[in-house]
């Protein structure tokens, strides 16, 4: 019996082992080959620890630094970015002041959504190796690799609005109902860091209401008592906005000097075409320093895995080859709600005056990678493909090998 018993614990261990020593190695690699950085390097663009530092000073504007991004209003300067991550910065500030571990800190993160990923590749597929090989072509094999690593203002957000936006669909998923009050509340922390996630919310609602079982009525009740913390971290975004900018929905965005010359402002439907085609046709992936970026699907190539497994799951569904039921009825319905939610989360991305900046490969786009694999995912649960779900290692090792080169080509010019 006790052997048995360390059996079976080897065995559910083993996944973790695999993930985070491929892990290991990849983000070891790039840590060596990326000049000088590493864990403990400097980071210049530390917006969020220097916004935490006037929190705990009782100031919400913040002294100008030239270089960062930083929103002019009424003669101070305010972080004009989604505050979420200042929140988590709180009790590294106390500890390291504004020299926070930056980088440490996006590691952690990483190899946290790496966690996340197989947990939720697990629970929808209940197989390990396919829930290695799916997690491994999450977080290492597209775009996602990227903004993994680095600690500076943009990255980091986005960083960590992923790991968020995982976090959040899995406790949706999990059999304790009470976990929907982490999903609400990391779905809300989401937001704080990338306000377009909100995109993902109506799918994560109708999750937690399938799960309920229960009455339109009586899960409102619910609702309100799940949405508790969620509210009162939302309620503070709301007053921080107000009180900086007189306005609940304003981040400070729009007072950059950027947008305050460009007479479109920070989004415009006019741009949708031109960002639209670098987005999906962008072909030059050598360019460096690279400002717009390329096309999304090269940079991650699970987007085109995922749409091969949707063409297969629509021609078997049309032609009967699938059994249906109530359940499936339901996943089926979130599929298509979750490729919806990621069109409308590109073209509005498309509207904005920037695709991000410098950068490797379509930055932005990495937001819709949670739909794209949470849509993957029940794909491949209701073909079953066994062992041609391997085939997915071409992409995979594609799109590893080119983000670790741009990767190394980005951060070594940053940190030469």
């Amino acid at each position: 019996m006790v052997e048995e018993e360390i059996f079976m614990i080897n065995k559910n261990f083993r996944p973790y082992i695999v993930i985070f020593s491929i892990a290991t190695v990849i983000y070891g690699l790039i840590y060596l080959l990326s000049a000088d950085f590493c864990i403990t390097a400097p980071n210049y663009y530390n917006t969020y620890s220097i916004q935490a530092t006037s929190w705990l000073a009782g100031r919400l504007d913040v002294d100008n630094v030239p270089w960062l991004e930083l929103a002019e209003f009424q003669g101070r300067y305010y972080v004009c970015f989604a505050p979420f991550p200042s929140i988590v910065m709180l009790p590294f500030v106390l500890i390291f002041g504004t020299n926070t571990p930056d980088h440490a800190i996006a590691l952690a993160i990483a190899l946290l959504s790496l966690l996340y990923a197989y947990k939720l590749a697990y629970k929808l597929l209940g197989n390990q190796n396919h829930a290695v090989l799916l997690s491994l072509f999450l977080i290492l094999g597209t775009n996602y690799l990227h903004i993994s690593l680095w600690g500076a203002v943009w990255y980091i957000a986005q960083n960590m609005a992923f790991l968020l936006t995982l976090v959040a669909f899995y406790y949706a998923m999990t059999d304790n109902k009470n976990s929907s009050c982490i999903s609400l509340f990391a779905m809300c922390a989401a937001m704080g860091c990338r306000p377009f996630n909100i995109v993902y919310f109506p799918v994560l609602l109708y999750m937690i209401y399938k799960r309920e079982g229960i009455s339109l009525t009586g899960f409102i009740k619910k609702f309100i008592v799940y949405s508790i913390p969620a509210i009162i971290l939302g309620s503070f975004f709301m007053w921080l906005n107000y009180a900086r900018f007189g306005n609940i929905f304003e981040f400070g965005r729009n007072y950059l000097a950027e947008f305050v010359n460009d007479p479109h402002g920070q989004f415009h439907t006019g741009r949708i075409l031109e960002n639209l085609n670098v987005m999906l046709f962008g072909f030059d992936i050598t360019e460096f320093p690279m400002f717009q970026g390329f096309a999304f699907w090269i940079a991650s190539p699970i987007v085109v895995s995922y749409v091969v497994y949707l063409t297969l799951y629509i021609y078997k569904s049309r032609a009967g080859q699938l059994e249906g039921n109530k359940l499936r009825q339901k996943d089926n319905y979130i599929i298509y709600c979750l490729l919806i939610s990621a069109i409308i989360l590109l073209i509005a991305i498309s509207m904005h005056r920037t695709l991000g900046g410098h950068q490797f490969g379509s930055r932005y786009t990495v937001d819709t990678l949670a739909a794209f694999y949470i849509g993957f995912l029940l794909i491949i649960k209701r073909l079953s493909p066994n062992k041609t779900i391997y085939i997915n290692l071409a992409p995979m090792l594609f799109g590893l090998t080119l983000n670790m080169y741009g990767t190394i080509t980005f951060l070594s010019f940053y940190f030469k």
